[in-house]
């Protein structure tokens, strides 16, 4: 495989916007020079993730990693090197260059192929939604008359038609270079781990209605299908109304989330993402001008859903199916959504109608009203809980209610939010306010005793709590590093104003300062960007972790100035009082005749002191 040449890595490197890149992967707030969002990495509820655009770094106080645009990619997303290069390359628009000429194959990493490949399938695709000439004019009118969706929203969304007759489509991939070893880890098609012939493979989707499934870049990574009248008899899914892609390098189903892409874009800050149960719900309810309306991929929505959508909003509103399907799937996606420490709402619709046919029959002027029904995940838990007329039981049994009810309550953690339960419960069920938070309280004692006796069962120990490491400043090296990361000016005078010697290789940050003002002294630049750009990735990491360190200057150039010379003194000093150090170890090692050496080591003491009251300084660089 061609390798990408070094130019041009460390050029897209300079060129990707840090701060635009971190905002596919959690919501980005400026505070002053620098960016904050939650880890992209990690479930927490105050952001700990810091960007700097200046520097094109980034680093995560959670997790105590950073580095650069391509340490964020390989890190976020599981990829090596040359595959994080080419995910950036493509976010930007950034024609990569490779060191030695191939096919179209040739010259991409593995997953770029797997992209690739999905993207020309759902162009392919698409034409045929438009033009096929068996069932072209069939499919359009299943889509505008059936559906009642606009052409706008299918050309919107890329909605395609896979054709009954596949054969055209494994060989026009194998015609424009794509190794069949590619072709089949797509998972588009059967056949692929029994037949070594690729022109037998059958094409999964036949016959099938196509919606593209998109990354959080908006990149093709796997397909929805849903069933149609013409789906082959023969197809082996045959009897089921939507198949997913399986599972692939780039389709991850409890990961993806359906249209998160548009959603976080069109959606206010603040506002809520609206959850339905299918893709069409999801085309539907953005067609009808409801910013924000996102699925889950054929699956229960999962720990790893929440995460994404808390990067981007707290708040999230939940619009499932009002058949008991989409009840069960509610009440399983509460706690979770507790435990991420999302502000839940639950919608239901009338008469059992999905999103999709609601808003088949109704625009975006019914929404406001419609969401003004909501209600709180609590009143939802109660109400789902605790049905219509459990007044009239007996006691005992309203009490067996609370069984489900209580240990979901427990995990909503905040006190107002668990206030709200049990008066609602405690009305439902008739039941006395404070004697459902007498039983509520034995409960939470009763789990919280017999939580030694379950980790004594499992051999689970106590884990102490994690300890977030800030990393107050400790050294002048990383004094001065944050300066001239934080103030780019700097950097040429300081490179000339510090001699490299003074710098201690062993302090915190001295390396890396070392490496940076080496770049500078020997002319090779005196771009703080390029000269970042030429570090390994543990001096990046480095970098990252001092750049995102709190700094106290007011950003008023005379308190700058102030600083820069400060720590240029602290350097003078620890210099000239590791020289005098060193002279007072000679002396004392002299022999008692030697009175020359003795003169010439104290006429060299006397000339450090001079010299230790007049330590470099700096003027103004701008």
């Amino acid at each position: 495989m061609a390798r990408i040449s070094r130019r041009s890595i460390d050029e897209l490197r300079q060129r990707a916007d840090i701060v635009s890149l971190a905002g596919d992967y959690t919501q980005m707030k400026q505070r002053g020079r620098d960016w904050w969002g939650l880890s992209p990495f990690k479930s927490e509820k105050s952001p700990s993730f810091k960007v700097n655009p200046d520097t094109g770094l980034w680093y995560c106080f959670s997790t105590q990693q950073g580095g650069d645009a391509f340490k964020l990619v390989m890190n976020r997303e599981g990829l090596d090197f040359p595959e994080a290069v080419e995910r950036v390359a493509t976010r930007f628009g950034f024609q990569l260059e490779y060191e030695s000429a191939g096919g179209a194959g040739e010259e991409r990493s593995f997953r770029g192929q797997l992209l690739e490949i999905h993207g020309l399938v759902a162009d392919y695709w698409r034409r045929c939604f438009l033009e096929d000439p068996a069932h072209g004019e069939w499919i359009r009118d299943y889509w505008t008359a059936r559906r009642k969706f606009s052409m706008e929203v299918a050309d919107d969304f890329g909605i395609g038609l896979a054709p009954v007759d596949d054969s055209r489509l494994v060989a026009g991939l194998l015609k424009k270079g794509f190794p069949k070893e590619a072709i089949a880890q797509t998972g588009l098609f059967f056949g692929t781990d029994r037949i070594p012939d690729p022109s037998r493979w059958r094409c999964r989707f036949r016959g099938r209605l196509t919606i593209p499934i998109r990354d959080i870049q908006g990149r093709v990574i796997a397909f929805t299908a849903r069933q149609l009248e013409i789906t082959p008899e023969d197809d082996p899914s045959r009897e089921a109304k939507y198949v997913n892609s399986p599972e692939t390098e780039l389709f991850k189903k409890s990961r993806t989330v359906f249209n998160l892409d548009r959603a976080r874009a069109n959606r206010k800050e603040g506002d809520p993402f609206l959850l339905v149960e299918g893709q069409l719900d999801a085309i539907r309810c953005h067609s009808a001008g409801i910013p924000g309306a996102i699925a889950a991929q054929g699956t229960a929505v999962t720990e790893e859903h929440l995460q994404q959508l808390h990067r981007f909003s707290n708040r999230l509103t939940v619009f499932l199916d009002s058949d008991d399907a989409g009840k069960k799937a509610a009440m399983r996606l509460l706690p979770l959504g507790l435990r991420q420490g999302l502000d839940i709402r639950f919608l239901s619709l009338p008469d059992g109608k999905d999103p999709d046919e609601y808003f088949a029959t109704h625009d975006a002027s019914a929404w406001p009203a419609l969401e003004r029904t909501s209600r709180s995940a609590m009143q939802y838990c109660v109400q789902s809980l605790i049905p219509p007329g459990s007044v009239s039981l007996p006691l005992a049994s309203r009490l067996s209610l609370l069984e489900d009810l209580f240990p979901i309550v427990a995990e909503s953690g905040a006190e107002e939010v668990v206030s709200e339960a049990l008066n609602e419960a405690a009305r439902h069920a008739g039941i006395g306010i404070r004697e459902m938070h007498l039983a509520f309280e034995r409960f939470r004692i009763a789990r919280l005793a017999q939580r030694p006796a379950d980790q004594l069962k499992t051999g689970a120990e106590p884990q102490p709590a994690e300890v977030v490491k800030g990393g107050g400043l400790t050294t002048p090296e990383e004094e001065l590093t944050l300066l001239i990361l934080r103030h780019e000016a700097y950097f040429p005078p300081v490179a000339q104003s510090l001699p490299l010697e003074w710098i201690d290789p062993d302090a915190r940050g001295g390396l890396l300062l070392m490496a940076l003002l080496n770049e500078a002294v020997n002319g090779q630049t005196e771009d703080l960007k390029a000269s970042l750009a030429g570090l390994d990735e543990t001096m990046r990491t480095e970098a990252a972790r001092i750049a995102a360190s709190g700094f106290t200057d007011s950003g008023r150039p005379d308190d700058v100035l102030a600083s820069a010379n400060a720590i240029l003194k602290a350097f003078h000093q620890r210099h000239v009082r590791g020289r005098l150090r060193t002279i007072a170890a000679r002396i004392a090692a002299l022999r008692p005749e030697d009175e020359e050496g003795l003169r010439a080591l104290q006429t060299e003491k006397i000339a450090l002191r001079k010299a230790g009251a007049s330590p470099p300084t700096l003027t103004l660089p701008y």
